[in-house]
């Protein structure tokens, strides 16, 4: 299910916002950390995201060459591995999503091997 900025849920209204860091030493580094991997690692996925939504989230920075959620007991875990075709692409997503708060969550994106 897609909640959508303004949507009432338990009597309250879902904002949906991007998370602005004062100090974004910290992404720029992560962004540089692996500069040859078309790979991202996201951590903090709010449990009611679906497959279907992160790949729309995901694929206005590229094509998105593959996209697993984990699974334990029959739902997913809270991170996500998402697969780019080209290194710009990643490095797209990564710049864009990173601090991203998406259903009430802030997410963690960076460059990692799997």
């Amino acid at each position: 299910m897609m909640y959508r900025a303004g949507t009432v849920l338990d009597g309250h209204a879902l904002i949906l916002q991007l998370c602005r860091v004062k100090n974004n030493d910290r992404v720029k580094e992560k962004v540089g950390e692996d500069q040859s991997s078309t790979k991202l690692i996201v951590r903090n996925v709010a449990f009611e995201a679906t497959e279907k939504e992160l790949r729309q989230l995901f694929s206005p920075f590229g094509q998105v060459k593959s996209l697993r959620l984990p699974t334990r007991f029959g739902k997913h875990i809270g991170f996500a591995f998402v697969e780019y075709v080209t290194k710009q692409e990643t490095k797209n997503a990564l710049q864009a999503l990173s601090n991203l708060i998406y259903m009430g969550v802030i997410w963690y994106a960076f460059r990692g091997k799997f």
